[in-house]
């Protein structure tokens, strides 16, 4: 009989949960909690780690390519000097104010830029010879020109 009350005691233990773990969608991303860095569901559907955000920023959740992605930001600095002319090429040109850090976009037919961390856009480079700037699936590559 005591060894049953002891049984009965340990099965009632076992099928008692604790707080579950917050589960979450493999290969998704979030700002930690305060956003000091960035975290990813890994295969387990636990919430790990990526990183912590550098000094001088913290994570904000931005809109990148149809997604919300969390990025390391800093706060928009104030630019108390003229910007770059466009130099004939359409859109913002490298030296502009921009609104979403780590946003890619193509630089006329020929080049990618990108918006830092300080809300600034910056060429990222040229496309080869025979390319050109285009987008798949709303993210600009140099493509090959027909």
């Amino acid at each position: 009989m005591k060894y049953l009350t002891v049984l009965a005691l340990a099965s009632t233990a076992l099928a008692t949960p604790l707080s579950p773990p917050l589960r979450c969608t493999f290969g998704t991303y979030r700002c930690t909690t305060p956003n000091t860095g960035i975290e990813i569901c890994n295969v387990s559907n636990q919430w790990e780690l990526v990183g912590p955000c550098p000094s001088g920023t913290e994570c904000s959740d931005l809109p990148q390519n149809g997604f919300t992605l969390p990025f390391c930001t800093n706060k928009p600095a104030k630019r108390d000097t003229e910007v770059e002319t466009r130099n004939g090429r359409p859109g913002q040109s490298p030296g502009e104010k921009c609104e979403t850090p780590g946003k890619y976009d193509c630089f006329g037919p020929y080049a990618i830029q990108v918006c830092d961390t300080q809300n600034v856009l910056q060429k990222v480079g040229d496309c080869p010879q025979r390319s050109h700037c285009d987008y798949l699936n709303g993210i600009p590559f140099c493509v090959a020109s027909v």
